[in-house]
């Protein structure tokens, strides 16, 4: 398949976002309890709800992230770079969790009152996040089709 400068763009750009997400993970499945870690990955407070169930859920995505969605995107960035096909397959199979995530998100946030209606709420996770993982998966569909 031919890598086209768009390739590379959304190649490069689901390296970056995965490497962030996936650091910022890896440190919550290290240190799941850190204050550092509830104030900068988690948010919110596990007092605004069980302690349990809030450590449980993030925990959840604290050790998927790294383990599975981040190999998954990576290998899919590097065979888009190669002109693979399994490299465009990867990447639409790592696009899903960018905007699915942002769903869940937003219901366990809104319920639970963690994070406030500000602009670094609405463009970190409902714009940026979600906005990369449906064009990503558009882009890697459509060329899958070729």
């Amino acid at each position: 398949m031919d890598v086209t400068p768009l390739t590379w763009i959304v190649a490069i750009t689901g390296l970056v976002l995965m490497t962030l997400l996936a650091g910022l993970q890896l440190i919550a499945a290290l240190r799941p309890r850190a204050a550092w870690t509830v104030d900068n990955v988690y948010g919110g407070s596990p007092d605004a709800t069980d302690p349990t169930a809030y450590f449980a859920f993030n925990q959840g995505a604290a050790w998927a992230d790294p383990f599975f969605w981040a190999p998954l995107q990576i290998a899919g960035s590097i065979g888009m770079l190669l002109g693979e096909r399994w490299g465009f397959l990867l990447a639409l199979m790592a696009s899903v969790p960018f905007w699915y995530s942002a769903i869940w998100i937003y219901i366990w946030d809104r319920d639970l009152g963690f994070r406030k209606n500000t602009f670094t709420y609405w463009v970190i996770v409902w714009a940026m996040w979600p906005a990369f993982g449906v064009f990503e998966g558009v882009y890697t569909f459509i060329r899958l089709l070729d």
